[in-house]
C-alpha cells in the first residue's frame, strides 16, 4: 500500500475550509436573490395578503434593506462563537490602533467611492443602473447613517471575518479573491453593482488581511456607503446622464 503524503491532513483540511467557505457564500447568495420573496412572505405573515398592507408600509419597504446584512452579521457571530473566536479581538477596536485604522479606513473608503462611481458609469453603457439620485432625501439620509453602518459592520463580519476565518488554511490571495467574489455575488440583485463590489471586496479583504483585524475594513466599508449616500443626497447623478 502506498503511504499517504505527510501533508495529506493539511490538504484535506484545506478542502474542508474551501467547502465551508463556498457553502456560506451560497447562503449569502440565496438570501440576496430571494430578498423579494422573503419580504412578500413577511407581509403575508403580518397582513395575510401583501396587497392588504397599508400604502405607508409598501412605500417604505426600502428601509428594511439593512435587515438582510443584519442576518449575515448574526450568522457570522454564531459561526465565530461556535469556533471559539473572540469577536471583539477580531474586530480590533482599541485606543492604540483606532486612530490608524480610522485614517486607513477613511482613505480606502473615499477611494472606494471613486471606484464605485467610475464602475457604475461604465456599467451604465451595458446594463440598467438604478436612478438612486431620484429617491427622496430621507432615503439618502437613512443610507448615509443606519443604511451605511449596519452593512459596513455586518457584511464585514460575514465576508472578511467569518469567511476568512473558515478559509484560513487556504492561500491568502485565494481567500481575498474568493471572499471578494462572494461579496460581489451578494449584490446580485443589482447586476450593475457586481464589478465595483468585487473591486471593493478586494480592497476590504486586503485591509483585513494586512492588519489582522476588521476595524479598517469596517470603517472603509461604512464610509464608502455613507459617501455614496452623500453624493446621492446632493443630487449627483452617478451615471452622468
Amino acid at each position: 500500500m502506498l503511504p499517504f503524503p505527510a501533508n495529506e491532513g493539511a490538504f484535506m483540511a484545506g478542502i474542508r475550509n474551501l467547502a465551508e467557505l463556498l457553502a456560506w457564500s451560497v447562503v449569502a447568495y440565496l438570501l440576496a436573490s430571494n430578498s423579494g420573496p422573503i419580504i412578500v412572505f413577511g407581509l403575508s405573515a403580518v397582513y395575510g395578503d401583501p396587497a392588504a398592507a397599508p400604502a405607508s408600509v409598501l412605500q417604505n419597504l426600502i428601509y428594511v434593506s439593512p435587515v438582510f446584512p443584519l442576518v449575515l452579521g448574526l450568522l457570522a457571530v454564531a459561526r465565530l462563537k461556535i469556533g471559539n473566536v473572540n469577536i471583539c479581538a477580531s474586530i480590533g477596536f482599541s485606543g492604540k490602533t483606532l486612530p490608524r485604522d480610522m485614517l486607513v479606513g477613511a482613505i480606502a473608503g473615499i477611494v472606494s467611492v471613486g471606484i464605485a462611481v467610475t464602475s457604475l458609469r461604465i456599467a451604465a453603457h451595458y446594463v440598467d443602473v438604478p436612478p438612486m439620485h431620484l429617491l427622496p432625501p430621507p432615503v439618502h439620509l437613512y443610507f448615509m447613517t443606519i443604511g451605511a453602518l449596519v452593512p459596513g459592520v455586518c457584511e464585514e463580519l460575514f465576508f472578511r471575518g467569518m469567511l476568512m476565518k473558515v478559509g484560513s488554511r487556504l492561500p491568502r490571495v485565494a481567500i481575498i479573491v474568493l471572499t471578494a467574489i462572494a461579496f460581489s455575488v451578494w449584490h446580485i440583485g443589482t447586476p450593475a453593482y457586481l464589478p465595483h463590489t468585487f473591486l471593493l471586496g478586494l480592497i476590504f479583504g486586503i485591509l483585513a488581511n494586512a492588519s489582522g483585524r476588521l476595524a479598517p475594513s469596517m470603517v472603509a466599508h461604512t464610509i464608502a456607503n455613507a459617501g455614496m449616500g452623500l453624493l446621492l443626497l446632493s443630487g449627483f447623478n452617478i451615471v452622468g446622464q
